[in-house]
């Protein structure tokens, strides 16, 4: 398996005992990151797609999958995509409020196809929430019973 330079001198780096790490390109004892690694990590996750997101970031798909099986990589790649996806749900949170008005509002149109299609997606979304809330219930009947056989 072809590796690339920046897993090299990673490798490198874990050999090193703490005090000759300041010379590496470690960015931080924190995260245990390359500068080269922590400078990707933005840059893949605004990519389309991983192929992408490596030919922007100037590194191989084999560098990029190998840099995923490093523990430190990984996990900080992992919380800043949780990142991402925390404030994108924040975006929504904020918006869904105007978007059932919205959605409530074409039930009221003069166009019947509009209505009707409106008309399914209230009911459909009404469904789906009962049906999570009816799962909830199940479920937490269901760890009771289990925490009282303990």
């Amino acid at each position: 398996m072809r590796r690339c330079a920046e897993q090299d001198e990673t490798l490198k780096l874990t050999k090193l005992n703490e005090s000759e790490r300041f010379w590496g390109k470690v960015v931080s004892e924190e995260t245990k990151l390359t500068t080269k690694q922590a400078k990707a990590i933005p840059i893949l996750l605004a990519a389309k797609s991983y192929e992408k997101g490596c030919k922007a970031a100037r590194i191989s798909k084999t560098c990029f999958y190998g840099w995923m099986q490093d523990e430190a990589f990984a996990a900080e790649f992992e919380r800043q995509r949780n990142e991402i996806v925390e404030a994108a749900f924040g975006m929504i949170a904020q918006n869904v409020e105007k978007a059932v008005s919205s959605l409530v509002g074409l039930l009221n149109s003069k166009d019947e196809r509009v209505k009707r299609l409106t008309a399914n997606d209230v009911i459909g979304h009404f469904l789906k929430r009962r049906e999570l809330v009816d799962l909830e219930e199940r479920l937490q009947r269901i760890e009771e019973r289990l925490e009282a056989r303990r």
